[in-house]
């Protein structure tokens, strides 16, 4: 929890606009629902390049993904996902819960057959993930957004008077 805190108040240092932290933060949230890890940070990036955001506000809001947080972002995206495209999302739950299996199965024991076995498995959850991701994840940036530039506006106001 002290991480988390010490994070947050790095975020509010950030000399930048209230609006420029706010949206690459949000930026960053939406990175961290989409199902590319070890992208996130660079879509994050170049997300926030190219709607004049903050940089490294967009790259801490990656961290809203970390492992803890996995598998409620995954298992909401894949639900949100299944249903814009119009699967059943009661099966939802179950094909997360066999494709975290088998992801399991192949780290433990990484061989030709089991890679293969994953990459097909893998291949059909990958598009509800990845519209579902976008979808909870620009809800999630959204809400972000004007606590985020709300918060940051009263701290360069405090510290603006202390200074």
């Amino acid at each position: 929890m002290k991480r988390v805190a010490y994070e947050w108040r790095r975020l509010l240092r950030l000399r930048a606009t209230p609006h420029e932290i706010a949206i690459g933060c949000a930026v960053g949230i939406f990175a961290a629902f989409t199902p590319f890890i070890g992208l996130q940070m660079l879509l994050a990036g170049a997300l926030a390049l190219v709607i004049r955001g903050s940089i490294p506000a967009a790259l801490a809001g990656t961290f809203v993904g970390n492992p803890l947080s996995w598998p409620a972002i995954w298992s909401a995206s894949y639900v949100v996902g299944a249903w814009a495209l119009g699967q059943d999302p009661a099966l939802a739950v179950n094909e997360v819960a066999i494709s975290a299996d088998l992801i399991g199965s192949t780290i433990a024991s990484p061989t030709p057959e089991a890679i293969d076995a994953a990459a097909v498995k893998l291949s059909g959850t990958l598009q509800p993930l990845t519209i579902g991701g976008a979808l909870v994840g620009l809800i999630a940036a959204v809400a972000s957004y004007y606590p985020t530039r709300r918060a940051v506006r009263l701290f360069q106001r405090r510290n603006r008077l202390t200074i």
